[in-house]
């Protein structure tokens, strides 16, 4: 473990298991549903990571805050943290705006942004386990999905906004489905781990379906 000044450097890395899922599903799933299939959207991916990496040492800190303000702990390893990832964000997401030219990019970014204010609105008002919060979440990192296909083909179409429609459709379902399993726990028992490899198999299921459906409308359409 790296300290600085006596203050623990561990490295603030998400462990959501479901919003990785949801990271990686959205970004497949607008990278392989896209009307043109191309290696561009991968360019995406750093900026991408570096974005999901900063919105967890964010959420800490104003989770946090509550009661460390009050005590006058400085939170130092967050602010540390969402520094690096903020920073890493910036480097590998300025290039693609100048020179690559994608302005677009800013209307997801602005979105992605909003949702997550709202996020952490409710965290600061104790409200980090309402459904709200999840899905406000969920929403943000969905908005990959059409950013990936919209890289993929530079012309607008009813690709990305399709592709967004299916995941915000989808993750609202299975978050609701196990939030009651979560809530039923009192009385009927649940095993986690089962759980997550069920909602692991879902997504591939509807990964390989939409994608399937897309390209196959793109054909014809």
């Amino acid at each position: 473990m790296v300290s600085c000044r006596g203050f623990d450097m561990k490295p603030l890395i998400p462990n959501e298991h479901g919003a990785w899922g949801m990271l990686a599903t959205s970004f497949l799933l607008g990278w392989l549903g896209a009307p043109v299939l191309s290696w561009k959207p991968l360019l995406l991916v750093p900026a991408a990571l570096g974005a999901f990496m900063a919105r967890y040492p964010l959420g800490l800190y104003f989770k946090k805050r509550r009661v460390t303000r009050a005590m006058q702990i400085p939170l130092t390893r967050e602010k540390i943290w969402f520094t690096i990832f903020a920073s890493f964000t910036a480097l590998t997401g300025l290039p693609l705006l100048y020179p690559l030219g994608w302005w677009w990019l800013l209307v997801y970014a602005g979105i992605a942004g909003a949702a997550l204010a709202l996020h952490l609105v409710s965290v600061m008002r104790r409200k980090e386990r309402t459904f709200w919060v999840e899905w406000t979440a969920m929403f943000g990192i969905a908005t990959l999905g059409p950013a990936a296909s919209s890289a993929a083909s530079p012309q607008w179409g009813w690709q990305p906004f399709t592709i967004w429609g299916a995941l915000l459709a989808y993750y609202t379902w299975r978050i609701r489905v196990v939030r009651g399993l979560v809530a039923s726990q009192t009385t009927h028992p649940v095993d986690i781990r089962r759980v997550g490899t069920r909602e692991l198999t879902y997504s591939l299921v509807f990964l390989a379906t939409t994608v399937l459906i897309l390209r196959v409308a793109a054909l014809f359409l």
